[in-house]
């Protein structure tokens, strides 16, 4: 069992909003409360409380941690995806991953078990004078000397890990001047959302209905656009049909639309479906946001089926997203060298063709 000492005594879980009620502005909260749900909240709670940007751009009250760096501290509590999640949705809320944590903080030492194989197996966990990138970097090379000299592979799965969050860290946007949107707003925008009853388009999906405002679809779509116009059928009966599409498939898009966040939690295949209608409908804000997304929830199990949506759709962040995950993934090489994996995943990762198939002609679009 992997054991961290150090840390902070456990704070109660922050209880999820039910659906349906408006978040408190983060202005409302008291600071210390938001850096609680960063550290044990999901990730819809965070999204949910829309916290203040002094907590992604400060340090923690207490610990002289930076956001990214109590994200890091906390790697041992969560599942693998999620703590590549959290990551992901802290940069894209202005999380700085070169920011140094405060002087006077300290550091944690991580190991497994007790006795001889704690001594074996302990690194430590440097915070003060290091950034987010710096304390990983710390630890890869604390992590890799521990193997190296003791003879085991305890580590190779937070090394591969580690990894993985470095290279999200390494490509997130530097931080430049801006005019931050305020909480008020995003709750305006997701109260508009849920406002059925003026709601003047309904979107038929496989396993119910989901309604919109026909004002901000014909905006954000040129597809939309048009056929909400237009003397079709969509235009005069106000309802468009995707009834290849799960419900909350659309109710993600719609709230990706509105609000550019999500209170509810959804999955690969979820984001996947929302992704199909905002490359339909040709919503280029909810496809980059979705792009993001998937790239943060690439794992093992659902790798071939993004590949698959990135080729067909040409979304070349989400592409490169996948390359780099299969680069640190043993899973995947292992697939790849038994060439388990569809042909076209093949074909995106190596250039590998059908043995004795022709090659296929380039299509003119």
């Amino acid at each position: 069992i992997l054991a961290q000492v150090g840390g902070v005594p456990a704070h109660a879980r922050t209880p999820r909003l039910a659906a349906g009620v408006a978040p408190m502005p983060a202005a409302m909260v008291p600071l210390e409360d938001q850096w609680h749900v960063l550290e044990r909240g999901s990730m819809s709670d965070i999204s949910a409380l829309c916290l203040d940007e002094s907590v992604w751009t400060g340090h923690h009250p207490e610990r002289g941690l930076t956001a990214l760096q109590v994200l890091v501290s906390k790697m041992c509590s969560y599942e693998r995806n999620d703590f590549k999640g959290r990551v992901s949705q802290a940069i894209g809320y202005g999380a700085d991953p070169h920011l140094k944590a405060a002087w006077w903080c300290g550091e944690d030492k991580w190991s497994f078990g007790s006795g001889e194989l704690k001594q074996q197996t302990q690194v430590a966990v440097v915070f003060r004078g290091n950034s987010a990138i710096g304390t990983i970097a710390g630890m890869l090379g604390d992590m890799q000397h521990s193997q190296d000299t003791n003879g085991h592979t305890r580590w190779a799965q937070q090394i591969e890990l580690l990894q993985h969050v470095m290279s999200l860290m390494c490509r997130a946007p530097r931080r430049s001047a801006r005019i931050s949107v305020d909480c008020g707003i995003v709750n305006l925008w997701e109260e508009l959302r849920r406002d059925g009853d003026n709601h003047d388009v309904t979107l038929v999906t496989a396993d119910g209905d989901v309604s919109a405002h026909r004002s901000v679809l014909v905006r954000a779509s040129p597809v939309l656009g048009a056929m909400l116009t237009s003397s079709m059928r969509e235009g005069r009966q106000r309802r468009v049909e995707i009834k290849d599409t799960p419900w909350q498939g659309a109710a993600v898009f719609l709230d990706l639309l509105y609000s550019g966040t999500s209170t509810e939690e959804f999955d690969a295949p979820v984001a996947l479906a929302a992704l199909d209608l905002a490359h339909r409908w040709q919503a280029a804000v909810v496809l980059r946001m979705l792009e993001t997304s998937l790239a943060s929830m690439l794992s093992d199990g659902n790798f071939a089926g993004i590949v698959e949506a990135a080729m067909v759709k040409g979304l070349e962040q989400l592409g490169s997203a996948c390359k780099r995950f299969a680069k640190d993934s043993t899973a995947v090489k292992k697939k790849l060298k038994a060439k388990a994996f569809p042909p076209a995943v093949l074909d995106f990762l190596q250039g590998c063709k059908e043995t004795g198939a022709p090659a296929a002609k380039k299509r003119r679009t």
